[in-house]
């Protein structure tokens, strides 16, 4: 049986999050559907997931390197970061703009970090 991807309520936050209708969706490539839907509404996307070591793969510790990474290019607009079963967003400051399940401590492990420009 494939794999499915399912446009989630956290998934509905963030394509609103950068004024993307939820009806852009789609999933039947099963490849790079958050990047895709993004640059089809005219983004830019690109991958920083390499520039965080082991000890910076939670989101809480890696709101640092975020802020290092938007201060290297001014044309970044905010980070797409991917955990377990979830999806938010990350300003230029590191700071969550968009959680529809937000952690007072968060330590969930990153799975993907995508610079959205």
């Amino acid at each position: 049986m494939p794999k499915v991807l399912i446009k989630t309520p956290c998934a509905s936050a963030v394509l609103a999050y950068f004024g993307v209708s939820g009806t852009t969706w789609n999933d039947r490539t099963l490849k790079n559907v958050w990047a895709n839907t993004l640059r089809r509404n005219g983004f830019n996307v690109r991958s920083r997931f390499s520039h965080f070591a082991g000890n910076e793969k939670t989101v809480g510790s890696s709101r640092d390197k975020i802020t290092k990474i938007a201060d290297a290019d001014i044309r970044i607009k905010a980070f797409v970061v991917t955990v377990f079963g979830h999806v938010l967003v990350l300003d230029r400051n590191g700071d969550t703009v968009v959680d529809t399940d937000p952690r007072k401590i968060d330590r969930r492990a990153i799975f993907a970090v995508q610079a959205v420009m």
